[in-house]
């Protein structure tokens, strides 16, 4: 079975469609691709810095205290959510049929979202942070965030509620989820932190944010473009519709008891730690579900990822999500948590989450939306592929070295009457790996920059034929051309 090609009148329809999201998808498209290229930098510095502690001694603003929360701000609130958000509009005007008529008050809603997280972002650089993982921003910051996120996607919602008839598509769905989800864990988790909570329920309140965020809004927003973009370019239909809805299901109904797993054996009633570690092993089935499901979606049609940038990124982004879900669902065990709790292995988990299967399926998403926004092509494939693989390794790099390191530091953090030092100094050579990772990454992002800047100002390529990868311009009229399949 193979997916209906569509008619003049629809083609003509998706154009209106694309020309109502241009200048608001490409505004935060934009404005995510610059602190995109901020944060790695500074992910780069914060990585230098703890493995050469006395470097910038004398500059208070380049302390590790102070460079990775901005780091973590700058990646989380000013690229992926940005990113996102972008991608939810385009994606929901394309599948309600529903041009998007609010631009400028987008826009203007686009723009206070910048200016708040530039506020995060610079309060904590400057020590004005509070030592709650992208919860550290000053009380008075938290409400601008989320004023503007509501005030931005609330335009979702009467998109979806205006579609045509039937059911909703399982991308909407997930859509519609994260729009949802992600003001519920936001507020909740800031009222209760900043208004007089215990400190060690605060902990556990940043561990389930962070959890939540993941998996109440990174994953839904990821698999809203893996479930559109899938059957978009093979041209086949999602394998089992009822396995994606189950999947969509079991998220929203166990992403939140997550997160108190990662304070297994601390001064929390022992079921909150228990109730997590199942949840997040439960997810598991459903993350691993939805990855079969897509890859059997692609059978017969794995020569694809050659040559369609959109399908290569997304394809490794639900590889990755699938990577991710594994790993947490073993780190809230207790038999591996008791030891990487605290180590170098969540730093790289989390990186996973916000890098590694959101980033990648984000970028598969921009390379397919842009030139459909502005009628462009991208300038050069070969740039895409360098993005592509510099990006692949630098989190690969990542990830391995901190799972690594992490066990190695977590050895050392169970022997009791070891100093702390010692887990410090035998774990610090695989820091080596995680500044190396941010360098790959950063050069790779520069790419991507360059060219969508291109992209923006009108100097994409106006030759015929769409950018592939291995292939050149005007050789090729689809991916699916290019691999012999039509």
């Amino acid at each position: 079975m193979t997916v209906p090609q569509p008619t003049p009148e629809e083609i003509k329809e998706r154009a209106t469609i694309d020309r109502s999201t241009r200048y608001p998808v490409m505004f935060f498209f934009t404005s995510a691709a610059a602190w995109l290229l901020a944060a790695t930098i500074l992910g780069f510095l914060s990585s230098l810095k703890l493995r050469v502690p006395g470097l910038w001694d004398e500059c208070q603003f380049m302390g590790y205290g102070r460079l990775f929360p901005a780091h973590l701000n700058a990646l989380v609130y000013g690229w992926a959510m940005q990113a996102g958000i972008g991608v939810m509009l385009w994606l929901m005007a394309r599948l309600t049929r529903t041009p998007l008529r609010q631009t400028v008050a987008v826009l203007v809603t686009g723009h206070l979202w910048n200016a708040a997280v530039a506020l995060a972002v610079c309060t904590v650089w400057f020590g004005f942070g509070k030592s709650i993982p992208l919860l550290d921003f000053p009380t008075w910051v938290w409400p601008i965030l989320a004023i503007a996120y509501a005030l931005t996607v609330m335009w979702v919602i009467p998109m979806f509620r205006t579609r045509r008839e039937g059911l909703p598509y399982i991308s909407e769905m997930f859509v519609v989820g994260a729009v949802l989800w992600f003001p519920w864990i936001f507020v909740t988790a800031n009222i209760l932190i900043n208004k007089g909570t215990a400190p060690v329920m605060g902990a556990g309140l940043n561990a389930w944010f962070i959890s939540n965020l993941s998996y109440f809004w990174m994953a839904p927003v990821s698999l809203a473009v893996a479930y559109y973009i899938i059957p978009k370019i093979s041209g086949r239909p999602i394998f089992s519709y009822p396995l994606a809805h189950a999947s969509f299901w079991l998220l929203a109904f166990l992403a939140g008891w997550t997160g108190f797993s990662r304070y297994m054996g601390g001064p929390f009633p022992a079921w909150m730690s228990a109730i997590s570690g199942a949840a997040s092993i439960f997810i598991l089935l459903a993350i691993v579900a939805t990855v079969v499901n897509l890859m059997i979606s692609l059978k017969g049609c794995s020569k694809l990822w050659r040559y369609s940038p959109s399908l290569r990124f997304t394809v490794f982004g639900m590889l990755m999500l699938a990577i991710y879900a594994i790993l947490s669902a073993a780190s809230s065990t207790y038999f591996f948590g008791k030891d990487l709790q605290f180590s170098h292995f969540m730093v790289g988990l989390d990186t996973l989450a916000f890098y590694g299967f959101f980033s990648m399926t984000i970028f598969g998403a921009i390379y397919f939306i842009v030139p459909r926004i502005t009628g462009s092509e991208w300038p050069s494939g070969e740039r895409i592929r360098t993005h592509f693989w510099f990006s692949a390794y630098g989190i690969i790099t990542l990830v391995i070295t901190m799972l690594v390191g992490g066990i190695a530091q977590g050895g050392d953090l169970a022997v009791w009457d070891r100093a702390f030092s010692v887990s410090f100094v035998n774990s610090s050579a695989y820091v080596v790996g995680r500044a190396t990772a941010w360098g790959l990454i950063g050069y790779s992002n520069l790419l991507f920059l360059c060219q969508l800047y291109q992209m923006f100002i009108g100097k994409g390529r106006k030759s015929e034929g769409p950018t592939l990868l291995h292939t050149e311009p005007g050789k090729a009229a689809s991916a699916k051309a290019a691999a012999g399949m039509s």
